[in-house]
């Protein structure tokens, strides 16, 4: 089915499209999913949706349709568009053609017309599936599947020098030079994913990051997902890898499967860094694997330390984010994984001694700073030298980093995301402005939408646009039971310009009209 959301500023129109939309319902093969006034809140309201087709107007405040379907594109790469415009004009359908839109209808738009713009879009998404089945084509996919898998087996086990990643980028279809990377890894649970769901996700997953050179995924049969996220900056790649996991996670969801943990890792724009990360992240989603309850989780937000561990010569991963670590046998792990065919690996002791030591000062603890301000840079470097004293050093920093964890786990207890918190408390205070949007809190926040939507809803349980409207239908029962307000005038105090829709989506979530509801309360 196909999930529909419009874009449209006029409300005639807007209520025309959703009546013409609704006899499409009626046979089982649209959905539609919500609309907007202008395109700034309709890329919004589309973040959380995640809808299949897009009607848009050209002409909006704040963007436009044709920037809109851009935007919206880059976002949800399987979208389909269609255009529906007052202007039959030969520039915008040029710029329309360019953008990869669907179909380009001039105003007023006939039941038939539009059904068979939504028919070519249903026939087009069909040809895609089809054309990615054929047996040469698909061959074609699972081998470039199985030289990812290759590609990142070779990772984690050895490594790769600069040099050869760069080398590999082209045949990857990936950027890594100048790049900000950052890892994905994903566990299901053992009975999951048969070989049937296996190759529809390969499928699937080509089909919406293939044109994506920001997006490396790569599925095994071993019920495992990972996937290198780039970015020109380090904001800019983490923002990327929020998408990203949010995506797999709707495509993980829209296969019923419910069980899985999406770990996110730290981002580095050192390519000597990736196998490090790599290995982290996995080890990290390991680790929060109980229970399997679909959340996408992220190594810096669990005790806002920004690093958790490292991986020793030896490839043995130590993971620092959590307290409950015994010292001793931390300390003859870390000093096993340093020894090597030559003896003792004195260099190797003091990159250790230089990653804890940042560690601690991350963690920001009275006993931290007070282990930090007893240490000069050349006693460290004699100390490394000497296997002895160097086990005295790991047993004076790891302790003070259990406690530390142990301070901060406690503060941390039972709190909810304090960006959440904020957020929650602005859309109380401000449901009544038809503005309000999933971007203007985040930027009101300071950061970014993507990760917003997956903070609030995994704390609250539901997503932005549900909340919201949540709160404006709760105050809008309020007013039909307390008030004589017109149910116009009751739809403009809850933050909707458009008293139809509101009319609509009353009786939607409600089950009855606001009218049928104002009369059931005064019997």
């Amino acid at each position: 089915m196909l999930k529909v959301f419009i874009a449209e500023d006029e409300e005639i129109i807007r209520l025309s499209l959703r009546k013409q939309l609704a006899k499409l319902e009626k046979e089982g093969t649209v959905q539609f999913i919500g609309e907007a006034s202008d395109g700034d809140m309709a890329l919004s309201m589309m973040q959380e949706l995640k809808p299949d087709l897009l009607l848009t107007d050209i002409r909006m405040p704040f963007m436009n349709g044709l920037d809109l379907a851009r935007y919206a594109k880059e976002m949800l790469p399987w979208l389909h568009v269609i255009i529906i415009s007052g202007y039959d004009d030969f520039a915008y359908s040029q710029e329309a053609i360019a953008i990869g839109v669907d179909s380009y209808i001039t105003k007023p738009v006939t039941t038939i017309e539009l059904i068979d713009a939504i028919k070519s879009s249903q026939k087009r998404i069909q040809q895609e599936r089809e054309r990615q089945n054929q047996p040469d084509q698909k061959n074609k996919l699972m081998h470039f599947e199985y030289y990812k898998e290759h590609f990142f087996h070779h990772l984690e086990k050895n490594g790769y020098d600069p040099s050869e990643l760069i080398e590999r980028q082209e045949k990857l279809n990936f950027n890594l030079l100048g790049q900000y990377l950052t890892v994905i890894y994903i566990k299901l649970p053992q009975q999951h994913l048969n070989e049937q769901s296996y190759q529809h996700l390969v499928l699937r997953l080509n089909e919406v990051f293939d044109s994506d050179k920001n997006v490396l995924p790569v599925v095994y049969d071993t019920l495992t997902i990972k996937c290198l996220v780039s970015g020109s900056s380090e904001g800019q790649s983490m923002d990327k890898a929020y998408y990203a996991a949010d995506i797999l996670k709707y495509e993980l969801l829209s296969m019923e499967e419910t069980a899985f943990v999406i770990a996110i890792g730290n981002t580095s724009n050192r390519l000597t860094e990736l196998r490090n990360n790599l290995l982290l992240t996995q080890q990290f989603a390991l680790e929060s694997l109980e229970p399997f309850n679909g959340k996408i989780i992220q190594r810096a937000d669990t005790l806002n330390v920004a690093d958790a561990g490292f991986v020793l010569p030896d490839k043995t991963v130590i993971n620092l984010n959590q307290q409950e670590f015994q010292v001793t046998e931390l300390i003859n792990t870390i000093l096993q994984g340093l020894e090597t065919e030559n003896g003792f690996s004195s260099s190797s002791a003091y990159q250790t001694t230089q990653y804890l030591l940042k560690f601690l000062e991350k963690l920001n603890t009275n006993q931290g700073r007070k282990v930090l301000a007893e240490y000069q840079e050349a006693d460290l470097v004699l100390i490394s030298k000497t296997p002895s004293v160097f086990r005295l050093l790991l047993e004076v920093l790891l302790t003070a980093i259990k406690n530390g964890l142990k301070e901060k786990s406690y503060q941390k207890k039972e709190q909810e995301h304090p960006v959440v918190t904020a957020v929650y408390k602005e859309i109380l205070e401000n449901y009544s402005d038809p503005n309000l949007s999933l971007q203007v809190v985040a930027d009101n926040a300071g950061v970014s939408q993507t990760y917003l939507s997956t903070l609030f809803s995994q704390s609250k349980g539901k997503n932005f646009i549900d909340a919201l409207t949540e709160i404006r239908l709760d105050h809008a029962k309020e007013l039909l039971r307390e008030t004589d307000l017109l149910i116009t005038a009751i739809a403009f105090e809850i933050g909707y310009n458009d008293p139809n829709y509101f009319s609509y989506l009353f009786k939607k979530k409600i089950g009855v009209s606001p009218k049928a509801f104002r009369n059931s309360q005064n019997k």
